[in-house]
């Protein structure tokens, strides 16, 4: 039974869609309509409760929050892929820590920076935004490029060779050049990062 992927284009779902692309693993794309509100319905709710994409089907199982789905894609099929490193040694500890680094430091800051920092179709109105907490986020942001950086000096991509573990940074990276974000002060990031976006399955995720 092939994988189900509920999501829309350009979401947090299009992270997990390019994962797929790279274990080159059957899987079917079900494109959620939000205008007729499509992920609110009781049939998704019981896949994603919170009602947001992406939402992901293996076999019996439901999966919600892509940076969960990607976990679960590296140690099921990443592994026999030579796309995750399987064992209990310290590149897998790298690879966790790195996946949810990438979600709930790297990803969260930067979309704060967007909201109140910068001018961009996301932010915030000017009136509502705080200047305290885009000064915080972008600092915050800024110290995770730093050791985005750091980490990269190392090798040309996260655990050395390319792997899912970098797909959660790289995606969130390229939303935010997206909307603006410069990346000049760290050219092992730019550079990394055009790498990452240059690969055939980043290209046909949606």
């Amino acid at each position: 039974m092939a994988i189900k992927l509920y999501s829309w284009p350009r979401s947090s779902g299009t992270r997990v869609a390019w994962a797929l692309e790279e274990l080159g693993i059957p899987y079917e794309y079900i494109e959620l309509d939000a205008k007729k509100l499509e992920h609110r319905t009781s049939q998704y709710l019981a896949i994603n409760p919170h009602g947001k994409v992406p939402g992901m089907v293996d076999g019996e199982l439901s999966f919600f929050e892509s940076g969960a789905i990607m976990l679960y894609l590296g140690e099921k099929y990443g592994v026999d892929k030579k796309l995750w490193p399987g064992g209990t040694g310290q590149a897998h500890a790298d690879a966790v820590c790195w996946t949810v680094w990438a979600m709930t430091e790297l990803g969260d800051y930067m979309m704060q920076y967007l909201y109140h920092g910068l001018d961009t179709p996301v932010s915030y109105r000017l009136e509502d935004r705080s200047k305290a907490c885009g000064e915080y986020n972008r600092s915050q942001f800024v110290r995770g490029l730093d050791a985005l950086e750091a980490r990269l000096r190392n090798g040309g991509y996260l655990l050395g060779a390319f792997s899912l573990v970098d797909i959660p940074a790289a995606s969130w990276l390229m939303l935010g050049t997206m909307f603006g974000i410069k990346l000049d002060s760290h050219r092992e990031v730019a550079e990394w990062l055009r790498r990452c976006g240059e690969r055939p399955a980043c290209k046909r995720a949606r």
